[in-house]
């Protein structure tokens, strides 16, 4: 049997591929006598143009250095086996480097979580424990921007990219990443939602109340709560008209065909009863001016009028009368006085009467040149009833806010509902 040697077989591949020895050299950079060399087994090639004589005629190194070709066969068994272990070893480490990256960015996201909950402790302690609303307010909001900021950077820097050697591994990148950015879409949420809820203890402190030692526990609480879920609805529209489509368009997230379509008519359908919204929000503050401008709390307030100064003393003594003989104002027996209580004298064209100052909130007592009498009395009680019958007015004016907001929020839920069971 003949002896297999590098130089044949270069010999067999040269003529193989209908190349001249000439041609060989000039690709390899050597003469051709040093290929005849080769060829007659005189020598040997170098080892640093063993690779390129390799690449030259398709083959391996090792097939080169054995001077003969592989079993076809066996190679390609092979070569799928080499090929999937390879895979499957690249499929793990990529599933374990995907997920150490997933845990990294969640237990990250905790540092903003607990900078939102350092914010608020600070608000609570500066406002409810030192009575300093608006220090307290301002720690909160460096916690909360820095909250924002971190969170900002760990979805960015936990994103990943897909490149050509990750192609294979697209659409777990895609999830992956879609994943993160609702993640941190939640906490931006949440650091909105602590913000307003702290926003009160500065605003109404300053505004409202007038006052730079903060709210009390019960007021922060209500008005907070309000802020709060005016925020949550301003941010729950926002984001769903406008961040939600933009966050799809520039691929920064990616949903299934489906989802979108249901986000995109989740958002015309909002962006409707936004407008709805907005419109009647607008007749109605239209109609709570004219109605506040035209009508006060004078308004509803019975007063009783005099022109003869006689029919004003006996008014005043009659009341003061009926007020003693039903028992000073329906006191305890045991706290009815021995005396006249709250008996007070005062005069009036030259006569005098006794009245009970406390049964009323204003008496004014004009007469004019021509020497009539304009006697206006306002009773505590009239007063009152008027002030209620102000604020039922008001509450109502208030009440249809909320009767507009409700249809609008129940009107979306029912929309929706029915396109998701559809």
């Amino acid at each position: 049997m003949e002896k297999k040697t590098i130089g044949k077989f270069i010999s067999a591949l040269r003529r193989a591929n209908g190349m001249t020895q000439k041609e060989l050299g000039e690709k390899l950079f050597v003469s051709d006598k040093t290929v005849s060399r080769w060829e007659c087994d005189e020598c040997t090639p170098e080892l640093s143009l063993i690779p390129s004589i390799a690449e030259i005629f398709g083959i391996t190194t090792d097939e080169l250095l054995r001077g003969e070709r592989n079993n076809p066969d066996r190679e390609a068994a092979t070569s799928e086996d080499v090929a999937s272990k390879q895979k499957a070893k690249s499929d793990k480490q990529f599933k374990l480097m995907l997920h150490s990256r997933k845990k990294k960015f969640t237990n990250l996201s905790f540092i903003s979580i607990g900078l939102i909950i350092v914010g608020l402790i600070a608000a609570m302690i500066c406002n409810l424990g030192f009575s300093k609303g608006l220090l307290g307010f301002c720690l909160a909001s460096v916690f909360f921007v820095a909250a924002t900021i971190c969170q900002i950077c760990f979805t960015v820097s936990f994103r990943l990219l897909i490149d050509e050697e990750e192609a294979e591994h697209a659409e777990e990148i895609k999830k992956a990443n879609t994943d993160m950015v609702f993640s941190s879409v939640k906490i931006f949420f949440g650091i909105l939602l602590t913000f307003a809820f702290c926003l009160p203890i500065a605003v109404l402190t300053l505004s409202y109340f007038n006052s730079h030692y903060g709210l009390v526990i019960d007021s922060w609480i209500l008005f907070g709560s309000l802020f709060a879920a005016v925020a949550f609805l301003l941010a729950f529209c926002v984001y769903k008209i406008f961040v939600l489509k933009a966050l799809i368009n520039k691929e920064i997230v990616w949903l299934d065909e489906q989802v979108v379509s249901r986000a995109n008519t989740e958002s015309k359908l909002l962006g409707k009863i936004c407008i709805v919204f907005t419109v009647v929000l607008a007749i109605i503050m239209l109609a709570t001016y004219i109605i506040t401008s035209s009508v006060s709390e004078s308004t509803f307030i019975e007063r009783e009028r005099f022109d003869d100064p006689d029919r004003f003393i006996a008014y005043m003594q009659s009341e003061y009368d009926a007020w003693y003989d039903e028992g000073y104002g329906n006191l305890p027996p045991s706290e009815v006085p021995t005396h006249e209580p709250n008996k007070k004298w005062a005069e009036i064209d030259g006569k005098k009467y006794y009245y009970n100052p406390i049964l009323y909130e204003s008496i004014n007592i004009l007469q004019h040149e021509n020497g009539e009498w304009e006697i206006v009395v306002t009773t505590d009680e009239a007063d009152q009833n008027g002030q209620a019958m102000y604020s039922i007015l008001s509450a109502g004016l208030l009440s249809l806010h909320a009767i507009n907001l409700a249809v609008c929020v129940v009107w979306y839920l029912v929309k929706t509902k029915k396109r998701k069971t559809a």
